[in-house]
């Protein structure tokens, strides 16, 4: 006991430094105002428990989303208060509706541009009370959609009678306390997804780029063995100087060959050239993109989009770049677009995303084209992209481009097609090497350009597309 006793002594001598002692004071200053604010509150027994059972839940239950029901939950359960929660949207920069105590959550799908606006103060219409959610401010620059403001939302509740002073007080705070544990909520969201997209930005890395890199070695070991063959010429061709006075006119027609086989080996080396540096090209456009800081600071894809030239910029180089793995494996590419100037299909993209997108696209027809049985009985391996336009695929005056990339092989199921979009998901032969991340990644791309992703089984293969507005 004893030695407890002058252990216990010893600690509470410890002084602390000038920074924990100011804190110190600051929380007890705040603990002492508190204190004092709750006296002048003065709150009902029932508006202490409701207080009370809000925080108790809001830290059982950890999403967003539960943090909205527990919202409404409170009021109607306490007060037999009806009311709407309405929410900035980060990602889209608007306030929605995402639940009501009639109905209780509001589908994501579901959740359109709000009919009510932000307001600064509380402020009354027709039946209804509207109570600004207000975040913390010491946080505000965390959220990055905030700008200039910390409100995160409003709180439309429907009194069946006119508000007294005290309950008007109260529904005041209890939107504060909604404002602080939801903009936690936010920025605990916001880390996870975060940390979401690192993880799937290395994924990225992996597939789009380490992987394609591994070209590189096969075409130095071309180069290398080529060179080699230019030592070999250029020793024949001393060995043939060194005899021509012995037999010139032998000597003349080894020469001869010798440099047709020069030409030939130039020709080549040419041509490997010009495949190293396209790859070299396309990979660093991608390098590009994938690694700006834009995408760190965000979460996410942050685009740069610029009018892009489809069938010059990414198809025609694409094909080029592919062309000898599409002739190796036997398969031909059928590669028509729709009859329609490039001129008049404007589309603004992030060529560098987009691009990609396309690449997986020949990637994947290299891995899995497989051969059918045309009506002569031949074997037919086929790769086809088309365009189409589609009229008001968006809605009313807002068309959509879709690229088709159809494959002979075999016919997908219906499940198969719907997931073949997920994370990981693969249908393909697991002797092709692969991750299942590709499409997911088309998906994503598509999505944050605005588009849409499908598959369509055919009778002989598959036809996978996506869609991107365009303008007119």
């Amino acid at each position: 006991m004893a030695e407890n006793g002058a252990s216990n002594s010893q600690e509470s001598r410890i002084e602390p430094d000038a920074a924990s002692k100011e804190l110190a004071e600051s929380i007890f200053r705040r603990v002492r105002e508190k204190k004092e604010s709750y006296k002048r509150y003065n709150f009902e027994r029932s508006q202490e428990e409701a207080f009370a059972t809000f925080f108790d839940l809001a830290q059982e239950f950890t999403t967003i989303d539960s943090i909205y029901q527990i919202c409404v939950a409170v009021l109607r359960e306490f007060f037999e208060l009806e009311s709407r929660l309405y929410v900035m949207n980060p990602k889209r920069s608007r306030l929605e509706l995402v639940c009501t105590s009639e109905s209780g959550l509001v589908p994501e799908s579901r959740r359109d541009r709000a009919a009510v606006s932000l307001v600064e103060h509380p402020t009354q219409e027709d039946s209804a009370w509207f109570f600004p959610i207000r975040g913390n401010q010491a946080l505000a620059s965390f959220l990055t959609f905030l700008g200039h403001t910390i409100i995160l939302g409003v709180f439309q509740v429907f009194p069946k009678e006119p508000l007294s002073e005290r309950k008007h007080f109260f529904l005041e705070k209890f939107t504060n306390r909604i404002g602080y544990n939801l903009h936690q909520k936010m920025l605990v969201q916001q880390n996870i997804d975060h940390i979401k997209f690192i993880n799937q930005l290395v994924s990225d890395i992996e597939h789009n780029v380490i992987s394609p890199n591994l070209y590189y070695k096969l075409f130095l070991l071309r180069l290398k063995k080529m060179i080699r063959s230019y030592g070999e010429v250029a020793g024949r061709i001393e060995e043939i100087s060194r005899e021509s006075g012995i037999a010139c006119r032998s000597a003349t027609d080894s020469l001869g060959g010798a440099a047709a086989t020069l030409r030939s080996t130039n020709k080549e080396l040419q041509s490997e050239f010009h495949a190293l540096s396209k790859h070299y090209e396309h990979t660093s456009l991608f390098l590009e993109t994938l690694f700006r800081k834009d995408h760190f600071q965000k979460g996410t894809y942050v685009l740069r989009k610029q009018s892009c030239n489809f069938r010059t910029e990414i198809i025609e180089p694409l094909l080029d770049r592919y062309s000898k793995q599409f002739a190796k494996k036997g398969i031909t590419v059928d590669y028509r677009l729709e009859n329609v100037p490039d001129e008049q299909v404007t589309l603004f993209v992030d060529k560098g995303l987009i691009s990609q997108v396309f690449d997986n696209f020949f990637s994947n027809a290299v891995k899995y084209t497989d051969a059918i049985g045309d009506q002569l009985g031949n074997k037919v391996k086929l790769f086809s992209i088309s365009r189409q336009i589609l009229k008001d695929f968006f809605g009313e005056d807002k068309p959509g481009v879709r690229f088709n990339f159809f494959t002979t092989g075999t016919s997908l199921t219906p499940e198969q097609a719907e997931r073949i979009f997920e994370e990981g998901f693969r249908v393909g032969s697991q002797a092709e090497s692969g991750t299942g991340h590709g499409l997911n990644f088309v998906n994503n791309v598509v999505g944050i350009h605005g588009g849409q992703v499908g598959c369509e089984p055919q009778v002989c293969g598959n036809t996978i597309y996506f869609v991107l507005p365009f303008k007119q």
